[in-house]
């Protein structure tokens, strides 16, 4: 029954995001100001529905609509008109992809290799195919205020009891749900500034900053924590300090004042405090990791000692929880990224990683220091911050598997810079 309502529900999107793919002009009415009726053509709406139908995870069906999804933006960038925007940074990354693909001829399952392959490159695809499309900032910020639309309204239905099944069918499961929330906030934040709803879009922000307090992932919160003091060292620089020490302090006060944070925190809550912590005199023992500790000494010891340089072939990870293990993590996930690459491809593929994503968000920076169109800087500042925030939580958490929605944000953003960039400046 759930299969058959995801497969129908992945048809009716598959069919409309054609529809938009293949028209001349489409009628759509803004999300903001006089909510006016504005004509766009077919792919600048396409756009618009790829961000704020990225939270819609359908998981029976999910690789199937990350590759159909794929298939679209890879059409869109060959048949499209305008020049694709290839900035260094992603020259970096495209580097890092070849290195993947080399990965392939020595895993053991080529299938899990290529499936790792697909999640790594949907952001790129997002970002190129937004770069060539978008030339106009309204389509900015209306596909940010549609995205923060559904995903809000996904978290909203994972709170009731009566409609928390419905949104597990519909949407991503909670982890992935609310790491996308990450770049919401930083979305939410920018448009305090460059909105005339500068209160309205403070609330927002600050509302957003809750799931993850919510359902307790410690993961997110320090990736919120993180993102925030990005987006306010970049745009305030030295001023924002006390801003950033609020930040790190409010973080700190929540793992120990907040009982649900600082049990999932601590195996005996009880036998800690924030003194304890602020003299480094806290048990590494008394550290709860949920089984991650044993997990990453475990595939550490399998895949990626004697393997250091190259690693044991990409998707190795993916193969043995889903193909080897027998135990209850079959099926499972490392919950770390970094190490993931590091088993997969060696300590070559996550310095090429590590290397291309911080180039992006240097790049961001760069972009909004020296562009004077508020668009720009705009576009520039929510996929640098947030690109920052995101990429913390890959420690402890499968954000790269995630990439439809954890990260198609942060990237389609930063694809709209490159276009304002050229386009706007």
């Amino acid at each position: 029954m759930i299969t058959a309502l995801c497969i129908i529900i992945f048809i009716a999107l598959s069919a409309w995001e054609i529809k938009l793919f293949y028209a001349d002009r489409v009628q759509m009415r803004l999300p903001y100001g006089s909510r006016q009726l504005v004509e766009l053509t077919g792919n600048e709406a396409l756009i618009i529905v790829m961000f704020a139908t990225a939270y819609i995870g359908l998981s029976p069906v999910l690789s199937l609509r990350l590759g159909f999804l794929e298939l679209l933006c890879v059409i869109g960038i060959i048949r499209h008109h305008n020049k694709v925007i290839i900035s260094p940074p992603i020259i970096l990354f495209c580097i890092f992809l070849i290195w993947e693909i080399i990965g392939i001829a020595y895993t053991p399952d080529k299938g899990f290799g290529i499936r790792m392959i697909l999640k790594y490159i949907y952001p790129l695809l997002f970002a190129l195919f937004t770069a060539q499309v978008v030339r106009n900032g309204e389509i900015f910020i209306t596909a940010g205020l549609w995205a923060r639309r559904v995903a809000t309204i996904g978290i909203v239905m994972m709170l009731l009891p009566g409609l928390k099944i419905i949104a597990g069918i519909a949407y991503w499961f909670n982890a992935a749900l609310v790491t996308s929330m990450i770049s919401l906030v930083i979305f939410s934040f920018a448009l305090v500034e460059f909105s005339d709803e500068k209160r309205k879009n403070l609330w927002w922000g600050i509302a957003l900053c809750l799931p993850c307090f919510i359902f307790v992932y410690r993961t997110d919160i320090f990736g919120t924590a993180i993102a925030l003091s990005a987006f306010f060292l970049v745009k305030y620089r030295l001023k924002a300090l006390p801003i950033i020490a609020l930040i790190g302090l409010l973080g700190l006060c929540s793992m120990f004042y907040i009982p649900a944070v600082k049990n999932k925190m601590f195996i005996n809550p009880e036998k800690v405090t924030i003194t304890d912590y602020m003299t480094g005199n806290i048990d590494e023992d008394n550290i709860q990791t949920n089984m991650r500790k044993f997990a990453w000494e475990d595939v550490t010891k399998k895949f990626y000692d004697g393997h250091e340089i190259i690693g044991s072939g990409t998707g190795r990870v993916q193969t043995f929880y889903y193909s080897e293990v027998m135990d209850s993590r079959r099926g499972g996930q490392l919950h770390n990224d970094f190490l993931v690459l590091k088993c997969d491809n060696g300590l070559i593929g996550l310095i090429l990683f590590i290397i291309a994503y911080l180039s992006i968000t240097l790049h961001c920076i760069h972009i909004y220091h020296k562009s004077s169109h508020p668009y720009t800087r705009m576009a520039a500042l929510v996929a640098g911050a947030s690109l920052m925030g995101v990429f913390v939580t890959m420690y402890s958490d499968n954000t790269l598997s995630y990439s439809m929605v954890t990260q198609s944000f942060s990237w389609g953003c930063y694809g709209m810079a490159l276009s304002f960039k050229q386009h706007l400046e």
